[in-house]
């Protein structure tokens, strides 16, 4: 097994699920999955739990890295359903994430908060792996679909929606997307030394741009209208990764996991 995949809302129901367990590291506990997409086998982490009842803010994100590093993987992709802050990209579009705008507030946004532990500080110049970012957007124009790439991803704490002023304020810094579980997720990736690369599935227009008021359905239909365009792109992007990694991101190294 040499991938993983990170994934929420209706993201499980394009993975074909052969047994699941649950990993306990000392970050606490994580539900991991082992599937296939096709042929190909690779571990699934179902963000919000296999019955999606932990909301982003109650994510233990700490112990979904874990694991995953606890089980040797090296490279995860994060699929996040995203709202647009941009009109000229609309529901039903992907954006490949190349940075992010960090707006959360209560996480645990760290392996490295033990004072007994080594005092850790990462580099963030390429906060994704751009290998797998590389391949995920080779992988949307094979497959056709509009995306837009080096996407900036504004992490929010949620559960609320975010309110008209604030998406004003997001996209006049740069925002593309706006979304509530990759921060910490893609931080924590990186403190781990893991290739971490992540594609939003656009699943509405944000707050004041949206002619309508946002629901949780409407994002869960948006994802199902896209998901064989989806799991072409994972499909095409996974099976054209390199088969040695060339980046830099293994080079995080400090953190040991039991």
């Amino acid at each position: 097994m040499n991938i993983a995949i990170i994934g929420g809302t209706g993201i499980d129901e394009i993975i074909d699920i052969d047994s699941i367990s649950t990993l306990t590291t000392r970050f606490g506990e994580a539900q991991i999955i082992d599937g296939r997409l096709d042929d190909i086998r690779l571990l699934f982490v179902p963000r919000h739990g296999s019955s999606h009842n932990i909301s982003p803010s109650r994510i233990n994100y700490r112990a979904q890295i874990a694991a995953i590093k606890k089980l040797g993987v090296q490279r995860v992709i994060g699929i996040c359903a995203v709202g647009s802050v941009r009109k000229d990209m609309p529901p039903g579009s992907f954006a490949v994430l190349g940075d992010f705008i960090d707006l959360t507030k209560k996480r645990i946004d760290t392996f490295f908060d033990d004072p007994e532990g080594p005092v850790v500080h990462t580099d963030f110049s390429h906060p994704y792996c751009p290998e797998i970012s590389s391949t995920l957007s080779s992988a949307c124009g094979e497959a056709g679909v509009a995306f837009v790439p080096d996407a900036v991803y504004a992490g929010v704490e949620g559960p609320r929606y975010e309110s008209p002023a604030e998406i004003r304020l997001y996209a006049s810094w740069g925002a593309h997307v706006i979304g509530m579980t990759n921060i910490p997720e893609v931080v924590l990736a990186k403190e781990a030394g893991l290739c971490y690369g992540a594609i939003g599935v656009i699943t509405n227009m944000a707050s004041g741009i949206s002619p309508t008021p946002l629901s949780h359905d409407e994002v869960r239909e948006a994802i199902a209208s896209t998901s064989k365009s989806l799991a072409d792109v994972l499909r095409d992007a996974i099976r054209t990764l390199p088969k040695t990694r060339g980046c830099t991101c293994a080079s995080n190294s400090a953190l040991v996991i039991t």
